[in-house]
């Protein structure tokens, strides 16, 4: 949200849910946003982020409350190729270690490679599943 900044844009769900204390909260905004790269910006507004940065927020912001299921859309699109495999690895990460469902759509084959399991469309039908 453009009025908010990257900390507060990723604290939201969380005050929504109010499960943690406003310090707590916080921290793992923090903590959050540090793990994707955005150490030091954490004070900015989405018009003083890079379009990475800001999808980067995003995928912290969708982090916030722990959830059991993550659907990304695109969710490398604006990324370069470090920080691109830096939440194809996040992305891993949850589904491996965490056992979190991660759903991602993707027209990058190297993302699209990373996954447990593939599935193809074409003209809007199933044309493969892979599974690795």
């Amino acid at each position: 949200l453009p009025e908010f900044s990257a900390l507060e844009n990723v604290m939201l769900p969380m005050q929504r849910l109010a499960r943690l204390t406003g310090a707590q909260a916080r921290a793992r905004a923090m903590e959050l946003l540090d793990g994707v790269g955005l150490e030091g910006k954490h004070g900015k507004t989405p018009d003083r982020l890079s379009g990475g940065e800001r999808q980067r927020v995003a995928i912290a912001r969708a982090l916030a409350n722990d959830p059991v299921l993550l659907l990304g859309d695109e969710p490398t699109g604006n990324l370069d190729s470090q920080n691109s495999a830096r939440v194809v690895e996040t992305l891993r990460a949850l589904a491996h270690d965490q056992g979190r469902a991660v759903v991602c759509v993707t027209h990058d084959p190297a993302i699209a490679a990373a996954s447990d399991i593939r599935i193809e469309m074409l003209d809007g039908r199933v044309a493969g599943i892979t599974r690795r």
